[in-house]
C-alpha cells in the first residue's frame, strides 16, 4: 500500500517517531517551580494553562499535518489519501486559529479580551517570530488550497514542508510559551512586592491609630476628674468624657484586631 523508497521511509520513520514523542519530552509547556500562592491564583492559573497548553498544540499540529501529507503521498488507496486530506485540512484550520489568537486582533470567542490582549502583547515583543510563523502559516495554506484542489504533493514536498516548519514551530512557539509563564512570574513578584508595600503601610497607620486612641483615653480621663471636682454642674460632661474613652478603647480593640491580622498574612506570606 506504501510506495515509498527506503530513503524515503526513513523521513516518514523520523516523523512518526517525533508524533509519537510526548509532548513535553520535546519542550516542556510549565515551568515546573511556578507555585501558585492562594486557591485563586491556582484556578487563573489553570486556565491559564489550558490557553498556554493551546499554543504548544501548533507543534503537534505540524507534525501530524506532515504525517497526513506523507500519507497522501504513500498510499495509492484513494478513499485513504481524500481521508488524509481532509484531516490535513481540520487540523489546518485549527493552526490558523490558534496564529490568529497569538498573532490577530480580532476577537476570540471563549477567551476574555483582557487575556487575549495580554497574550498578543507577550508575543508581539519579538516581530520577528510573528514573521517565521506567518511563513508556516503560508506555507500551511498553500499546501492546503492544493489538496483542496484535489491535487497531490511530491515526496520532496512533503519533506521540506517538515524540515522546514516544524522546527520554525516548535522553538518560536516554545519560546513564546517561556515568554509568557516569565511574564506571569514578574507580575506575581509585583503583586507580592505590593502586598509588603501595603502592609507596612497598613502597620504603620495603625500604630498612629492606637497612639490617638491612647491619646484620647488620656483626655477623656482628665476629662472625666474635672467633671467630678465641679459636682452637679459637671455631671453632663461626665457623661460626654465616659463615651470618649469607651469610643477610644473600642478604636483601641479593633486597631488590635486589624495588626493580628496582618500579621497572620505576614506569616503565610
Amino acid at each position: 500500500m506504501f510506495g515509498l523508497l527506503n530513503g524515503q521511509r526513513y523521513g516518514v520513520a523520523k516523523i512518526e517517531a517525533l508524533a509519537m514523542q510526548p509532548q513535553s519530552d520535546i519542550h516542556q509547556t510549565t515551568p515546573t517551580y511556578y507555585e501558585p500562592a492562594s486557591p485563586q491564583e491556582a484556578l487563573d492559573q489553570h486556565k491559564l494553562r489550558v490557553l498556554i497548553d493551546e499554543l504548544a498544540q501548533t507543534r503537534g499540529l505540524t507534525i501530524q499535518m506532515s504525517l497526513r501529507a506523507t500519507m497522501i503521498v504513500a498510499t495509492e488507496d484513494e478513499d485513504a489519501r481524500k481521508a488524509a486530506a481532509e484531516e490535513f485540512l481540520e487540523m489546518a484550520a485549527q493552526f490558523d486559529r490558534i496564529l490568529e489568537m497569538v498573532f490577530g486582533s480580532s476577537p476570540i470567542d471563549g477567551i476574555p479580551l483582557e487575556r487575549l490582549s495580554w497574550l498578543r502583547r507577550i508575543a508581539a515583543k519579538n516581530n520577528s517570530r510573528e514573521a517565521r510563523m506567518r511563513d508556516v502559516q503560508g506555507a500551511v495554506g498553500s499546501l492546503s488550497q492544493r489538496l483542496s484542489g484535489g491535487e497531490s504533493p511530491s515526496y520532496d514536498q512533503v519533506r521540506h514542508f517538515y524540515v522546514d516548519n516544524f522546527p520554525v514551530v516548535r522553538d518560536d512557539m516554545t519560546a513564546i510559551i517561556w515568554d509568557l509563564w516569565a511574564d506571569l512570574d514578574a507580575q506575581r513578584d509585583d503583586a507580592v512586592q505590593g502586598m509588603k508595600t501595603l502592609s507596612e503601610t497598613l502597620s504603620s497607620t495603625l500604630g498612629d491609630i492606637k497612639r490617638i486612641s491612647m491619646t484620647v483615653r488620656m483626655i477623656s480621663l482628665n476629662a472625666a476628674v474635672l467633671a467630678s471636682r465641679a459636682g452637679e454642674k459637671g455631671a453632663g460632661f461626665s457623661v460626654i468624657a465616659t463615651e470618649v474613652r469607651s469610643l477610644a478603647e473600642k478604636i483601641q480593640s479593633s486597631a488590635n484586631r486589624a495588626n493580628n491580622v496582618l500579621k497572620e498574612m505576614d506569616f503565610r506570606r
